[in-house]
């Protein structure tokens, strides 16, 4: 392109048209795969042999983390392609029945959402190791002749794997504060949330909302602190129990729990919701889980 500068629009497209083709064939390749895959589990999974094949089912979910990596890569690529081709109105003659370039990458864009859906059917399928969990946030106020004890938790499961600590780290913190935050229904009588004082007092406000999700703040004789407890559930009777990780199983779905512990006043449960849902369920968006739980989103 440098060396031939009236050839450089030219160039330019065929390297973009070769960068589209690329990626339909890679789209086209990869969902063959995945469809394949979940062919397979299907077919163990009749048998009653999933758990037979544990090093396999690895293997698939490895796979699946690889394809959504490429996945990213490309529509980064298309993305660039895309705003050149509709400032340029770019057609293309081959392949059928494309017509205009952006069209292709629209066709490709279309494929994602199929890419998605047989993704999140195989991680629904394959044995993982699940693990418990409970997200708490804590609040404590000591002074003489007066204390005030609070604790939110949301729990659950969880795939006992790093990489997902982190998401459901930060679903499980705006999720327990946007219920913390909720009017409370006493008696057929709509009364103020907890937001006061879990999440702040007065002038005090912790970070809680913000990164790594995971801390504590303690000025003067208040005390707050937030974060995950992996291996645990909550218990009524004694509140937090250690639990060991489960063999790996295909769950299909899994309880979220939501509740406010009140430790003064012979410790009450001050409010408490739980649903069910699809196993993975850090891989819904938050707005689908706030509707889920039919919470509200912070404004």
């Amino acid at each position: 392109m440098q060396e031939v500068p009236r050839l450089a629009r030219l160039y330019e497209y065929w390297m973009n048209w070769y960068r589209v083709r690329r990626a339909d064939w890679q789209t086209r390749l990869w969902l063959e795969q995945v469809k394949s895959r979940k062919a397979q589990i299907k077919q163990w999974e009749a048998e009653g042999v999933l758990n037979d094949h544990l090093v396999e089912c690895e293997r698939i979910s490895k796979d699946a983390d690889v394809v959504e990596d490429g996945m990213k890569i490309i529509q980064t690529e298309l993305q660039e392609t895309l705003e050149l081709a509709r400032e340029r109105e770019w057609h293309v003659r081959y392949p059928k029945p494309q017509t205009t370039m952006e069209g292709w990458i629209g066709t490709i864009h279309e494929r994602y959402k199929a890419l998605h859906y047989w993704i999140r059917k195989i991680r629904e399928e394959l044995p993982h190791p699940w693990v418990d969990f409970v997200y708490v946030i804590y609040y404590a106020y000591v002074a003489p002749g007066e204390e005030r004890h609070l604790e939110a938790h949301f729990e659950g499961k969880l795939i006992n794997t790093p990489k997902i600590y982190e998401k459901v780290k930060e679903y499980a913190n705006k999720l327990l504060r946007a219920f913390v935050k909720a009017p409370r229904v006493v008696a057929g009588e709509i009364r103020p949330g907890y937001e006061t004082p879990l999440l702040q007092k007065g002038g005090l406000r912790p970070p809680i909302d913000k990164p790594p999700y995971e801390g504590e703040y303690a000025p003067g004789n208040d005390l707050w602190q937030w974060g995950i407890e992996i291996g645990k559930i909550v218990n009524d009777e004694e509140r937090l129990e250690e639990t060991e990780p489960e063999a790996p199983t295909a769950e299909k779905t899994v309880t979220l729990r939501c509740e406010i512990y009140d430790y003064d006043y012979g410790g009450h449960i001050r409010g408490r919701k739980e649903v069910t849902v699809q196993a993975t369920w850090w891989e819904l968006s938050l707005m689908e889980l706030l509707e889920i739980f039919g919470l509200e989103a912070e404004r």
